[in-house]
């Protein structure tokens, strides 16, 4: 069996990942993910699903659109933004994240 990628969430974004409301995750910097590749969806070190990445798309943090952040899970770019500032402390206009769109594999 070849090693499985993961992606990791916090927790407080399980149910939403699970019930379809967060379909992407978007992480600072360049994230090299094979689409059509399959990764194990984790949380506190531990799996909680499985997961079909469909595509991965580099983009400024001034090129995130309301859009992206409804299927991130959010209400709002402010929000949105306001998140990934708690994650990753400082978060400007200028950097550089990757949005990895994903569907959820049923068991």
């Amino acid at each position: 069996m070849k090693n499985m990628k993961s992606i990791n969430f916090d927790a407080k974004y399980v149910r939403r990942i699970l019930s379809g409301e967060k379909r992407t995750t978007i992480r600072k910097g360049i994230k090299i993910v094979e689409p059509n590749s399959e990764v194990v969806l984790t949380t506190d070190g531990g799996e909680f699903g499985k997961a079909i990445v469909r595509k991965a798309i580099v983009k400024r943090i001034s090129e995130l659109n309301e859009e992206e952040a409804k299927l991130d899970g959010f209400s709002s770019k402010d929000e949105l933004l306001k998140d990934l500032r708690r994650i990753y402390g400082s978060v400007d206009e200028d950097d550089i994240v990757t949005v990895i769109y994903f569907d959820v594999l049923s068991e």
